[in-house]
C-alpha cells in the first residue's frame, strides 16, 4: 500500500515510509527521525492523549522535544543512544515530563527502541511507546532500575531519585532530591562533582571507598552519611544504589534513592541517650540500695545485741509487758535483718564481678537440696527432677535461683498435703525462641519447676517477680517479698526470661530460660 492509498489519519510524511501496522498496537506510539526527532508517525492512542494528528503533521514540523519539559531533552538523546547500543536497555523505560497540544503536562512512562519497518529513503528511525503515568509519585528522570529499590510508601517530601549519567557527567534529580538538598530547581546544570560536594568531609572517604567497591562488585550500594545542604543544615540521608552497564561490562548509569533519615536518627539518639541515663540511674540506685543497707547492718546489730543482754540480765524482774515489747523488738530486728541481707543480695547481683563458668545444674541442685534438707525433712517435700543441662552461668546465683523456687514451693505448700515438686529441663525449639523474642542463633535451655501448692491468681504472675509485691500477709507467709525479685534479676543477668503460671489451690509453674553460652548483650 502506498502513501496516497492512506485515509488521511493514516498518512505519513516521508515518502516510502509504512507504519499502518502500528496503528492497531497498544499503548501510545510515535516514530521520530534520528537525525533531529522530528515525529514522522503517531497512533491514533497518542492523537488521543497530545491532540497531534498525523495530518496536523504534514501540514506543520512537529519535534519530539517540543513537548518535552526543556530540562529532559539531554535526557532523551542518552536514552536513545542507550537504545541503540545496548539491546537490554529497550526493555527498560524512563519517565518522562510531557505537554500535551493545550501545554498540560503529565507523566509518562517511554521506551524506546530502533525502528526496523521498511525505509524508503535510508532515514534512521527510533518507535518510542508511551504509557501514562497514572501514579502519584513526583520522579520524573527516573529509571525502571531505580524504582526496583524503593517502596511507594517512601514517596515525600524527604524522599527522592537521581540518575547520574556517567558519559556525559549528567546528573538528574526529583524534585525530592532538591528538597532534601535545599537547593533551588532552577539549578539544572549538575555534574558529579557538584552532587558530592553537599557530602559532609568527615564522610567523604567513606562515601567513595563504599561506591568504588559497589561498582567493582556490581553489587547494590547501602550507604548512610551526612550531607551539608545548600542552606548549611546537615543531615543523615540513608541511600540506595547500583551501577547500570552496557552489554561491553562498562558502566554507563549510576541511579538511586535517598531518604533524608535525620528526624529518626535524631529520636534514635534521645532514646539511646535516655536509655543510658536510665543504666546510669539504675546502677547508682542499687549502689546506694547496697551502700545504705550495708551501713544499716551496724546500729541493727546494736538493737539485737542490747536487747538480747536486757532479756539475759532483767527478765527476772522486767515485767511482763516490758518482756512482750522486748521480744517484739528481737522479732522486729530479725525481719529488718532478713530484709537487709535481701536488699544486699538484690543489688549484688549486678554489681558483683563474678566469673561465668561452666555450671552442671545437676550438681546445683544438689548443694540446695543439702542446704534445704532440714526444712524439706520438716515439710515431707518430695522432689523430683529429670537430668538438667549444664550452661555457661555465674554458679553461686544459679543456686539461689534454684533455691528461692524451691523455699518458695515449699513455703506455699498446702495445709492438708505434702509439697511436692518436679523439676524438667528442654532444649527450646525455634519456635519458642522466636515467641519470647530471644536472639536467633543460640542453644537455650527452658528449666520447668512445677508444684503442688496453693497457686495464686494468674493475674499476679507478674506482680510476683517485682521487689517488696506480697500476695498474703507477713503473719500468714513470712518473708521480705524480695526472693522472687532476686529470681527475675539472675535470669536477666544471664540474658534469659522468667516467668510463672498458676491457678489458685491448683499449684504453680516456674520457667525459667536461659542461653546456653552467655554473651555480653549489646
Amino acid at each position: 500500500m502506498s502513501a496516497s492509498q492512506m485515509d488521511s489519519k493514516d498518512k505519513v510524511h516521508e515518502p516510502g515510509f509504512v507504519f499502518d501496522v502500528l496503528d492497531s498496537m497498544p499503548g501510545l506510539i510515535a516514530v521520530v527521525r534520528a537525525r533531529d526527532l522530528k515525529v514522522v508517525f503517531v497512533n491514533q492512542l497518542f492523537q488521543h492523549y497530545f491532540g497531534y494528528s498525523n495530518s496536523d503533521l504534514d501540514e506543520n514540523q512537529l519535534l519530539f522535544t517540543d513537548i518535552l519539559d526543556d530540562y529532559q531533552v539531554d535526557r532523551l538523546f542518552h536514552h536513545l543512544s542507550m537504545a541503540e547500543k545496548i539491546v537490554a536497555s529497550r526493555t527498560s523505560y524512563v519517565i518522562y515530563r510531557m505537554a500535551n497540544r493545550e501545554r498540560v503536562f503529565a507523566n509518562f512512562y517511554l521506551f524506546v527502541s530502533p525502528h526496523t519497518g521498511a525505509s524508503g529513503n535510508g532515514e534512521k528511525l527510533y518507535n518510542l511507546l508511551l504509557m501514562p503515568d497514572l501514579s502519584t509519585w513526583s520522579m520524573p528522570f527516573t529509571s525502571f532500575a531505580t524504582r526496583e529499590l524503593f517502596l511507594e510508601q517512601f514517596q515525600s517530601e524527604d524522599f527522592g531519585t537521581f540518575e547520574w549519567v556517567i558519559g556525559a557527567d549528567k546528573v538528574y534529580w526529583s524534585r525530592g532530591i532538591y528538597n532534601i538538598y535545599e537547593v533551588d530547581e532552577s539549578v539544572k546544570d549538575i555534574d558529579q562533582a557538584f552532587a558530592r560536594s553537599f557530602a559532609h568531609p568527615l564522610d567523604r572517604d567513606f562515601i567513595a571507598a563504599e561506591s568504588a567497591k559497589a561498582a567493582a562488585t556490581k553489587s547494590k550500594l547501602n550507604l548512610e552519611f551526612r550531607i551539608i545542604t545548600a542552606k548549611q543544615n546537615v543531615k543523615v540521608i540513608h541511600s540506595l544504589a547500583k551501577t547500570i552497564f552496557g552489554d561491553d561490562g562498562q558502566p554507563v548509569k549510576f541511579v538511586g534513592s535517598i531518604r533524608d533519615v535525620s528526624s529518626q536518627r535524631s529520636i534514635e539518639q534521645d532514646l539511646k541517650n535516655k536509655v543510658e541515663e536510665l543504666y546510669h540511674s539504675n546502677r547508682e540506685l542499687e549502689e546506694f540500695a547496697f551502700v545504705a543497707s550495708h551501713d544499716m547492718q551496724e546500729p541493727l546489730r546494736k538493737i539485737t545485741t542490747f536487747g538480747s543482754r536486757l532479756i539475759e540480765k532483767y527478765s527476772a524482774i522486767m515485767p511482763d509487758e516490758g518482756q512482750l515489747y522486748l521480744s517484739r523488738i528481737s522479732a522486729s530486728a530479725e525481719s529488718m535483718r532478713k530484709l537487709i541481707d535481701d536488699l544486699l543480695e538484690f543489688s549484688r547481683i549486678s554489681l558483683a564481678k563474678q566469673s561465668f563458668v561452666n555450671v552442671d545444674l545437676n550438681s546445683t541442685l544438689r548443694q540446695v537440696l543439702a542446704d534445704l534438707e532440714l526444712v524439706i525433712e520438716e515439710t515431707g517435700t518430695t522432689i523430683k527432677s529429670t537430668n538438667l543441662p549444664e550452661v555457661v552461668a555465674i554458679s553461686s546465683q544459679m543456686k539461689q535461683l534454684f533455691a528461692n523456687i524451691i523455699s518458695n514451693s515449699i513455703k506455699f505448700r498446702k495445709a492438708e498435703q505434702a509439697p511436692c515438686i518436679e523439676i524438667t529441663s528442654v532444649v527450646l525449639s525455634a519456635i519458642e525462641v522466636e515467641k519470647y523474642e530471644l536472639p536467633p542463633g543460640q542453644v537455650y535451655n527452658k528449666v520447668v519447676i512445677r508444684d503442688n501448692g496453693i497457686g495464686f491468681e494468674d493475674e499476679y504472675a507478674i506482680r510476683i517477680f517485682k521487689v517488696f509485691q506480697r500476695l498474703h500477709g507477713k503473719s500468714e507467709y513470712p518473708g521480705s517479698g524480695i526472693g522472687l525479685a532476686i529470681c527475675k534479676k539472675i535470669v536477666d543477668h544471664h540474658n534469659g526470661v522468667i516467668f510463672a503460671e498458676s491457678n489458685t489451690g491448683k499449684g504453680s509453674c516456674f520457667t525459667f530460660v536461659i542461653p546456653e553460652k552467655h554473651s555480653m548483650r549489646s
